[in-house]
């Protein structure tokens, strides 16, 4: 494919990502990129062959899922310099992007819209036996029409035996701290898929307060505090449906066994009845 590189529209855990365009056709997509690391006197640098690695692990991901709620893989591209993926293109930008242009927290219909189809997307995710590890309203695309799709597989594990056990091989503190669940901590014990719900939490307190979870806390304060095994505190007057109270606090077990599924989630009281319907020019266009 013959294709041109547009501007800069975000980074994810590893590359940049860039508006691209289908000389041929005039399709737009977008294209995570990264540079491959060059042999100096037959020495690679370790650091930025550790990157390609990763973002060879996330086409093998990406490749296997397809969902509405997840951010569709169009294909890879490696040249002697760069290593792309070209992802669809979502015009909305991330949640986060957004909420921070409105200066506040959403509506809490949206909210509530948004949670559905992220709770969707990620039980899919969780079905094909992968952990995301890095769900934050910054990883999450949402296009004009109000679908949200998960984004950044960058640091996603597979695992396909038992995704909602401990796993020794999924140790490492993997994860942006602020959406950090309390056994990632504990690496020695392992951890699995019930991170992503303890994040899914966050997110939902992200769209609800418009502010990132333990705001104003330090990245070391919280790390001290989720250690201890604490959850996020929930302002007095969230902007939330009253069943999301519960939800919330279903998300943010500190025992990670006591967490319910995504798929358990999906028929949570919080999601079900929401006849609200998405119109266009609630959010701020990216």
């Amino acid at each position: 494919m013959q294709w041109s590189k547009g501007r800069l529209i975000g980074k994810g855990t590893y590359g940049k990502v860039y508006l691209g365009l289908n000389v041929a056709n005039g399709e737009v997509f977008a294209v995570k990129q990264v540079e491959v690391p060059e042999s100096k006197d037959g020495h690679q640098d370790p650091r930025q062959k550790q990157v390609v690695d990763a973002m060879k692990s996330e086409i093998d991901t990406l490749r296997d899922l397809n969902h509405p709620n997840v951010v569709s893989y169009l294909g890879y591209e490696q040249t002697e310099k760069y290593l792309s993926i070209f992802l669809e293109y979502v015009p909305g930008g991330s949640i986060g992007e957004c909420y921070r242009k409105l200066g506040r927290g959403l509506d809490k219909n949206l909210t509530r819209h948004f949670t559905k189809q992220i709770v969707d997307g990620l039980a899919y995710v969780h079905s094909k036996g992968i952990l995301h590890r890095d769900l934050k309203a910054d990883n999450i695309l949402v296009d004009l029409d109000g679908i949200c799709k998960i984004f950044d597989f960058g640091i996603s594990k597979r695992e396909n035996d038992n995704i909602y056990g401990a796993n020794e091989t999924a140790t490492t503190m993997q994860g942006s701290v602020f959406w950090m669940a309390p056994e990632v901590l504990v690496t020695s014990e392992g951890y699995g898929g019930k991170v992503d719900i303890w994040s899914l939490g966050c997110v939902v307190l992200e769209m609800c307060t418009g502010e990132r979870p333990w705001h104003p806390k330090s990245t070391l304060d919280t790390l001290l505090l989720v250690k201890t095994r604490q959850a996020p505190p929930l302002p007095e007057d969230l902007n939330i449906h009253p069943e999301g109270h519960d939800f919330l606090h279903q998300c943010f077990q500190i025992e990670s066994s006591a967490r319910p599924t995504a798929e358990d989630l999906k028929t949570h009281p919080y999601l079900q009845n929401t006849d609200w319907q998405f119109q266009k020019g609630v959010l701020p266009v990216s």
